[in-house]
Parts: C-alpha cells; structure tokens; sequence
C-alpha cells in the first residue's frame, strides 16, 4: 500500500490507541498512587505477604509516633491516671522542653487547668486591648516598674502619682479638654510604642502624692499582647495578675519580655495539647481488643508501664514479656532501647535510628530520653479489623497488580511517544498528495485556539478534582485530627470512571492542540496567524503612518506651518479668554471661532467643486472646467492644474480619434486600390478555366491561382467590413428576428465544412421561438464568424457544442470546441483585430473574424465573452429578448 502511514484510517487508528494508552496509563498511575504507603514498597515489587512489605513498617511506625505523642500528653496532664487541673504548670519549663514537672521553679507558674482555657479562649476586644496595654516607669535606679494603662490613669486622675513636665504639674482638674496638656501627655503615651516622654519634653518625672520622685520617664510596652495572650483570663500562681507578680519580684525585673513570649507559647501549645487530650481520653481505638498493635512504654526510671497489653502491666515482667513476644510466629516486633546496639527487630531492613526518634517525643532532653524503652508489636493474624487489617486487605488484593502496572507505566510511555512522532511526522499529509492541508481550526488565531484547549482542560481538572476530594479519600485510622488520620485512595469504581474520563479528555485535547500546533508550524502561520502579531503589526503600522506624517508635514512644511502657528494662536486666544475672564480676550476668542468657521465653510465648498469637477471630467465631459473665480489660494491653485489637466486629455482624446480615421481610411483606400485588380485576375483565371488544358501541371497552378485569389478577395472584403465595423459606419436594419431560425440556417450551411474536417456538431436549440430585436444579416455574419473560427481551429475528430438557452430575459447563445494547437493566449487578446489562436499561421485565417463578430454583436446591443481553459474554447453571446426592451 502506497504511503499508508498517511492515510486517514491510520491517523484515526492511532489516535485511538494514543487515547486508550492515555486512559490505561492513568488507572495504572492511580493504582500505584492508591497503594503507595499500603502495599508498595520502594523497589517496584510486590512481597508476597503485606507484613514484609515497606508500607507495612511505615504504618507501624506512624502508629507508634502516635500512641508516644498520646502517653506523653496524658502523662503530662494526668496524675495518678486522672486529669490533674491543678497540676502547676512553669512557662518557662514548659515553652522550652513542653513539659510539666508540676513545680514552679522560674517564677512564674499557672495552674494547668486555668492555662488551658486561657488558651483556648485567648481573644480580646479592642476595649480589653486598651485595659491590657502596659506603661513601663523608669525608676532612679535604672529598674522598671509596670502599670496597665488604666490603672497608670486612674492613678494621675486620682492624684496618687502626680506628672511633672518640664518643672510644671499636671493636674487633672486643670487639664480637662481634649487639647489639654494632659491629654496630650497620654496621647503622646498611646502613639509612640517604646518612645520615653523625654524625648518630648525637657525634663519629666512622676511622683507620689507626698511628692517623692519615683520615675524618671515612662513608655507604652510595644508588645504584641492583644494578639498572641489575647485578655488575661488566669493569674499567676502567687499574685493577683502578671504585672505584679513582676514588680514584686526583683529576678523578674527588666524581663517582661522573655516573660511574654514564654507565655504566649505555653499558651498556644497547651491549648493544642488540651484538645488533642479531650480526644485521647476519650478514645478506645487502641485499647486491647481494638487493635491489633500492641505497645508497651516503660520509663525505667520512674519504673513505670504504659501498656495496652493486660499481661503487660507489671514493671518486673518486661524482660520476661519481651523474650515471649521475640518468639511469637505471627508477630512482627520492634524494640527500641537507649543504645543502638540494643535495638531488636523482625521487621525486613528497618531503621534503628529512626525508631529512636520516637523517645524524642517522649522527653527534649537526649539524657531523658535514655530511661525509656519502647516496645510495637503487629499480630500478623490480624484478627481485629482496624487499619492493619483494612491495609492487608487492600495489599491481597491489588498487589498481584503492581509489577504489570509497573511494567504497563513504561511501555505506555513508549508507546504515547512513538505515536505522538509518528503524528507529528504526518500531521496536515494525506496519502494523495504531498501538498500541507490545514483546517479550519488551524486558521484560528494562535492564542485562540490554545485557549480553546487550555481552558476547557483547566475546567475538567477543577471538575473531576472536586469530585476527587469528595469520592476519593477513605480515612481510615484514628483520632479527629488531621495529623492523626491515614488516608489512602479509594479504589471505587467511580473514581476509575473518572481517571478514564479525565485521561481520555485530556489526551483529546492534548493531540487536537499538539497537532493543531505542528501544522501551524509546518504551514508558517503559527506567527503570522496570532493575536500578538497582528497587535505588533498595527503598532508598526501605526508608528509608520507617524513616521510618515512627519516626514510629510516636513516635506510641504511651506504650507502646514501655517496651519501650525493658526492652530497655536487659535489655543493661545481660547486659554487666554477662558483663564483670565477678561472681556477683550473673550471678544478675540469669540472673532477667532467666527473666522475658523468661515474658513472651514470656504474650503469645504472649495473642496466639493474640485471633487465635483473631477467626477465630471473622470466620467468623459473633458471639455469642463471648474470655476476658479471665487476660489482663493492653494485649492485655486489645485483647480487649475485640474483644468489643465482635462485640456490635455481632451486634445490627447482628438488627436486618438483623428489618428484613427486616418488609419480606417488608409485601410479602406488600399483595399478599394486591391479590390478592383484582384476582380480581374478572378475573372481572367475563370476564363483560363473554361478553355480546355490538358497539362495537369497548368491545371494545377490555376487551381492555387484561384484559391489564393478567393482568399484575398475574403481578406480585403474583412479589412474593409472590420474598418467600416470600427469606425462606426455601419448601418443596422434592427428587426424583430427569431434567433433559433439564425442558428439552424448558420448550423446548416456550415455543417458541410465541419463534416470535411471530421467535426460533429451538437446544437441544443428551444423548439419554441426565441424573438431578439437584431440585425438579421449582420447577426448571421456574427455567428458565421464564430462556427467558420471552430471550423478551422478545432481538433478534428472532436465534437463542436452548440448551446442556446433563456436566461433571465436574455437568450444565451454558447459554442465550444477544442482547440487543435495550443492556446497560449489570453482570451480577451482573440478579440482583438488580425489576432489568431494559430501563432504559427497554418492555417487559413484572418484574424478578424471574432474582433468583428465582438463589435457587431455590442453594436446590436448584446455582449461577446471569449473563455480560455486549457485547449477548451468556448464563446458566450447574449441578447436581450424582445419582451425586455
């Protein structure tokens, strides 16, 4: 088969397969993706049983980070197995290592219950905000005393502490009012966060009701306590709020900010911890029975057990306990001690380190850390249904899958790729020709038709990715939090159903666009054919058409100037009236617009009798002239090159016209001149005729005599009609004439002649008549003309088609034939005089006979078209009929 690798079929062919390998490839992909972390480990394999598997020992471990985080949270916020609000909480102790030790060893410590509302509940309005801002006092020893800004006002306004600026009191009753210098004083205070008021004023200090200096500048705290402590809901253990725990405790001064953020961060981690605590208490996911994972937690120095393994329970029995589980058959276990050394496992190619990780949950400090050892265990007869179980599942029944899956991605690859080459190769080809078809697609503009596949892709990708969050994720695990949740794909028929909807679209529109592409690239228009081009080409265009004006207002600068500084005075005189108002500039501007107007009006009018006079002129009356009267300056100027113009086309016109008389006279002069000699050398070779010659040979030159003769006496007899014909003098007797009666008596003398050069005519005529208003002997000569010309050019042995049809209110006559020599010609050149088909001119001819049947045929009023196709000839002549004139 020729070029089938182009053939539709194929192309077809392999777009399918292209869209059903898109569509394999993405259930493949999601199959994996479905069972990463579940069934698939890191070397592209499957194991025969899930326990062996990578997956297995990754759920394992995020199992065991998950019940260290809850044993720690609850033993931090329990005692003796019971929730503790009591237990002492230090700041300090707890933001750096997230601890409860239950003493107060920094200073400032709070009440664990009362911390974690506060926490939870740290929101502040913005009148709580003012109450909580604080005024930081300097005292003459360089130490600080804090008051809340409230409490810093009521005590000026109730003459306890007392402001001095600059040697004078402040004293509330004399400073009332908004622009008080009191007020000012306190605004001073609210604006200028950290800024002392004595870069205000000279000298400031605040004393006490007996006038006791006790600071010697005060400040607002710039701290972010609105924001991250939020209202100050619990007080310090020992003091009624923080600031005085602060003043009244001479190791705290000077560290409000450590203080600060120490809390803040306490605050937001125990609220974290609190919730996470409420879920914990409450949950049975890993309680015996409910799990098949076993853990047992043993902090050697407190010799305590964490465990959810009643035969587990006893601090005496952990060596004993974990010899038993080593030995167990359906058990994979994992032992974490504080040496690496130490550490035991079954589980296949685990990470020491990466298990001890689990301590540093437990305790920050790497000394702590060393008195726990941490004991996971998986039954692998997974006889409760928990997470474990649901993951086996899934591995027993999707894992056979993951090599052919595997195996499939890559061979899906390959195979999208060669067929994606092989469209590239023959994109805008067929098998019929090597030509570059494009379609109409392809002549979108560039970004058009990306967007057209872009957009409708990024909608199907928000289409099935909403229906993705809501069908596809199946939690499955433990907790109501986020960080404690597996999720992992739903294997669900309706989510393949999407991945196929999804590949197949995407690859729909991925080779629509690709290949739109390619042969926008191989046919040039990719560029040319985009909407950037298209702007950058007006931008060019627009910029040349500047260009060019100025290079034209430069070139006619001897007028345009004065355009100019008429348009600068015209502005000049308007910005004048209107900004000065004066009455002298406004009667200017207003003569100035009279004086545009009357000019606009005078060249308008200018212009139309120009315009005028060019119509008239263009349509043939040459002798016009345009009045230049009443014109003035560059259109006077303009009218009369016009006028001379049409005087010289006039007299251009004449001299044609008398060059033509001249020419029509000679010819009919020297035709005349031949006429009468050429009469008698036919008259004197007929009697030579009649005398009986025996010779053949003078037979013979008589014979040549003769039809040379004829042949000029029918070339002088067109000369002479082609000149009367041209130069109009002709008479025309217009009668009512059946046109089929012409055709049938033109057919019947000529067909003897077609028959000698072994041509057929075929004449499709109306049976009825057809009536036009002709010349009867000069319409027989016309379509003499044209069937003599088929005649003597045709291809013999070719059939000459005769055609008269109504059409319109017109009768069309049409004759054709095939040309016997090649026509290198243009159509409308045959109609010209003493112009034939035949360049070589051997053939009889004189090359008149169309010109003559053309000027006769537009003398009675029709029309005479000539087509050229190939060798094909063909003539159209049309006639109004009667009923329409």
């Amino acid at each position: 088969m020729k070029k089938w690798y182009k053939k539709p079929i194929t192309k077809a062919i392999l777009v399918f397969v292209a869209i059903v390998t898109a569509i394999l490839l993405g259930i493949s992909v999601f199959l994996l993706a479905s069972l990463n972390g579940v069934v698939y480990d890191a070397k592209l394999r499957a194991e025969k049983k899930y326990e062996n598997a990578k997956s297995f020992e990754q759920t394992m471990y995020q199992t065991a980070t998950y019940v260290a985080e809850r044993i720690h949270i609850q033993d931090e916020f329990e005692t003796d197995g019971k929730y503790n609000p009591d237990k002492i909480v230090d700041i300090t102790e707890y933001a750096k290592n997230r601890t409860i030790s239950g003493e107060n060893t920094s200073g400032v410590a709070y009440k664990l219950g009362e911390l974690a509302a506060w926490g939870q509940a740290k929101e502040m309005s913005s009148e709580d905000a003012d109450d909580y801002r604080i005024i930081v006092c300097k005292k003459k020893d360089g130490k600080y005393y804090y008051y809340y800004y409230n409490e810093f006002q009521n005590l000026i306004n109730d003459a306890k502490l007392r402001v001095i600026l600059n040697g004078a009191q402040l004293r509330p009753e004399e400073n009332a009012g908004e622009n008080s210098q009191l007020q000012t004083f306190y605004d001073n205070l609210s604006y200028n966060y950290s800024v002392g008021m004595s870069k205000y004023y000279d000298t400031i200090r605040i004393e006490d009701e007996k006038g006791n200096t006790l600071y010697t500048d005060c400040w607002i705290y710039d701290s972010n306590w609105d924001s991250s402590i939020g209202k100050e809901e619990a007080a310090p253990i020992g003091a009624k709020n923080l600031l005085t725990l602060i003043n009244e405790n001479e190791k705290l001064n000077g560290k409000l900010d450590k203080i600060y953020n120490d809390l803040s961060s306490s605050l937001e981690n125990i609220a974290c911890d609190a919730e996470q605590y409420g879920e914990y208490k409450d949950s049975t996911d890993f309680s015996e029975g409910n799990t098949n994972f076993k853990y047992l937690l043993v902090d050697q120095q407190a010799k305590k057990v964490y465990t959810n393994n009643s035969a587990w329970t006893q601090y005496s029995d952990v060596d004993k306990n974990i010899e038993e589980l080593k030995k167990q058959e359906h058990s994979k276990y994992v032992v974490v001690k504080p040496k690496l050394a130490d550490f035991e496992s079954n589980l296949k190619d685990t990470d020491a380190r990466k298990w001890k990780e689990v301590f540093h949950i437990l305790a920050e400090d790497n000394k702590e850390s060393d008195n726990y050892i941490f004991v996971a265990a998986v039954d692998t007869d997974f006889p409760v249904q928990d997470v474990f179980y649901t993951y086996n599942q899934n591995y027993r029944q999707y894992a056979p899958y993951i090599n052919m899956a595997s195996a499939f991605i890559i061979v899906g690859i390959a195979l999208c790729l060669i067929i994606i080459v092989w469209l590239t190769v023959v994109a805008g080809r067929n098998s019929e020709d090597e030509e570059l078809h494009l379609n109409s697609y392809d002549y979108w503009k560039s970004e058009l038709g990306a967007a057209l596949v872009i957009v409708p892709w990024i909608f199907l990708t928000m289409f099935v990715g909403g229906c993705w969050e809501v069908t596809c994720y199946d939690a499955v695990g433990w907790g109501n939090t986020s960080q404690q949740y597996y999720y992992t794909f739903s294997l669900s028929g309706m989510n393949y159903v999407l991945v196929t909807i999804y590949m197949g679209l995407s690859m729909v529109l991925f080779l629509a666009g690709y290949l739109s592409l390619v042969r926008r690239i191989k046919g040039r228009i990719l560029w040319k054919n985009s909407i950037l081009y298209f702007i950058l080409k007006w931008c060019i265009k627009v910029l040349c058409a500047i260009v060019r004006f100025f290079c034209d207002f430069w070139r006619n600068r001897s007028i345009t100037w004065r355009a100019v500084i008429v348009f600068i005075g015209f502005v000049c005189i308007h910005w004048l009236g209107m900004s000065s108002g004066f009455s002298l500039f406004i009667f200017l501007m207003f003569v100035a617009e009279i004086v545009g107007v009357y000019y606009i009006v005078r060249n308008a009018i200018a212009k139309d009798k120009i315009r005028k006079g060019i119509e008239r002129i263009a349509s043939g009356e040459l002798e016009y002239q345009i009045p230049t009267e009443k014109l003035k300056g560059e259109y006077k100027h303009t009218a009369e090159m016009i006028n001379d113009i049409g005087n010289g086309l006039n007299r251009a016109v004449d001299e044609k016209i008398k060059s033509e008389r001249l020419k029509t006279d000679l010819i009919t002069n020297v035709s005349h001149d031949i006429k009468t000699p050429l009469t008698s050398i036919i008259n004197y070779v007929d009697l030579l005729k009649r005398e009986e010659i025996d010779d053949p040979k003078i037979q013979g030159y008589l014979k040549v005599l003769e039809e040379k003769s004829q042949r000029l006496k029918t070339l002088t007899e067109d000369v002479v009609e082609a000149s009367k014909v041209s130069s109009g003098n002709i008479n025309l007797q217009m009668m009512d004439v059946n046109f089929v009666e012409i055709l049938n008596q033109t057919i019947g003398e000529i067909e003897e002649k077609m028959s000698t050069n072994d041509l057929e005519v075929i004449a499709s005529v109306p049976e009825s008549p057809v009536i036009v208003h002709v010349d009867g002997r000069r319409m027989w000569r016309v379509l003499e003309n044209i069937f003599n010309n088929a005649a003597k050019y045709a291809m013999p042995g070719t059939r000459v088609y005769a055609d008269l049809q109504i059409k319109e209110e017109v009768a069309e006559f049409t004759l054709k034939n095939i040309s016997a020599q090649k026509l290198n010609i243009k159509a409308e050149e045959l109609t010209e005089r003493f112009i034939r088909g035949d360049i070589s001119r051997s053939t009889e001819g004189s090359g008149l006979g169309l010109s003559i049947a053309s000027t006769l045929t537009e003398m009675q009023g029709g029309t005479f078209e000539v087509y050229v196709d190939g060798d094909l000839f063909k003539v159209t002549i049309t006639l109004p009929l009667k009923e329409s004139r």
